[in-house]
């Protein structure tokens, strides 16, 4: 018995309709709530543990490669350990895992500035023991009764996102780009901001041959879809999953190379950070530095926008290195400095991330 055409398209609309209900059913709840964190709410006559805790609903407001959120906290006594998630690790875009590491960084650092607005030492012991294979951090907080004066990346914690927005014609001061540079205090890292031209036609071309290479991979391109169908990266719900099979389908790679290279062609600063050694601590401090020049910037209405593709593909990753004048750095982090309007709101954070430290894991210690 020959089946329709029309059969044939109905049944197979309802299974497409069915896959995507499923999809939205199945995704994970994401909210952009914890953006709204008081600081008035801090327990001051709470438990320590209470205390820590609350340090940590900034700690999950930290970016993160595809805003995969790839961090789990347990606090104990005066101890904040922070582990990798290694469920949102992205084995195609971050094959070296770097981004990860730095993602963890970043939520690091938002943890330490907090912790130093509210009033706490901190001392952060990196990769303290072999036996944790996730265990990245250890923050030991100390209470000394006077919190920070200098509220400005505290604050501006809430406030930052990327910007993704082609930028303003006109230059970042001198006066501003040195008190970024003032935020690079570790001897084994360099932070270096350049409007050299040259710079920046070089950077193009490797961006577009990344995207290139990138967007021919079927794997690549499933990745992204995925994470894009998880509702974390823009569109939520159905348009999620409509995001996700058009990235998987189509050939989206000339359109946003495109886009890229417009990006790169209005960006008055280029910043890059490397490392002296390539190592696990190195990416989880170049993250910390990284937030920190993000957060300085936001304060002062400079917009940050990381481009990593030219470190995520092994032909391209090879020549940044070359942009650095200082010899011997393993590049870590790229990004864009400029003007531009904010974006319109932030990215949301999935539930189980945003309340995981709710849920305090026993560990014998």
């Amino acid at each position: 018995m020959r089946v329709s055409a029309i059969k044939v398209a109905v049944i197979s609309a309802f299974l497409i309709l069915g896959m995507f209900l499923g999809g939205v059913i199945t995704q994970p709840k994401a909210s952009v709530d914890v953006w709204e964190v008081k600081e008035s709410d801090f327990p001051i006559n709470g438990s320590q543990e209470d205390k820590l805790k609350f340090l940590l609903k900034y700690a999950i407001l930290a970016p993160s490669s595809h805003n995969s959120q790839p961090w789990k906290f347990n606090v104990s006594g005066d101890e904040i350990r922070l582990y990798g998630d290694r469920s949102k690790w992205l084995r195609v875009a971050d094959t070296d895992q770097r981004e990860f590491y730095i993602s963890l960084g970043c939520a690091l650092e938002n943890m330490a500035i907090a912790a130093d607005h509210f009033g706490y030492n901190h001392s952060v012991t990196y990769f303290p023991t072999a036996d944790e294979e996730d265990l990245v951090a250890v923050v030991r907080l100390n209470p000394n009764d006077q919190p920070s004066r200098n509220t400005k990346l505290f604050d501006a914690i809430l406030t930052r996102h990327t910007n993704r927005k082609l930028y303003e014609n006109r230059p970042v001061l001198d006066s501003e780009i040195q008190l970024l540079q003032s935020q690079s205090a570790e001897t084994d890292l360099q932070l270096y901001m350049t409007s050299d031209p040259d710079t920046r036609n070089k950077f193009r071309g490797l961006i577009v041959r990344a995207n290139k290479i990138q967007y021919k991979d079927p794997d690549y391109k499933s990745e992204l879809g995925y994470w894009l169908g998880q509702g974390v990266m823009g569109p939520t719900g159905f348009m999620a999953k409509i995001a996700q099979l058009v990235v998987v389908l189509f050939d989206t790679g000339n359109g946003q190379t495109k886009t890229d290279a417009e990006l790169i062609n209005s960006t008055p600063i280029l910043g890059f950070i490397g490392s002296k050694e390539n190592d696990r601590a190195s990416q989880v401090k170049a993250g910390q530095l990284f937030e920190r020049v993000w957060l300085a910037a936001e304060a002062h209405g400079i917009r940050v926008h990381p481009m990593s593709q030219a470190l995520e593909v092994p032909e391209t990753k090879a020549e940044v290195s070359g942009l650095i004048p200082q010899k011997g750095l393993y590049p870590q982090q790229i990004f864009r400095l400029g003007y531009a309007e904010p974006e319109n709101g932030h990215t949301p954070r999935w539930a189980g991330v945003a309340y995981q430290f709710l849920i305090i894991q026993i560990i014998n210690l």
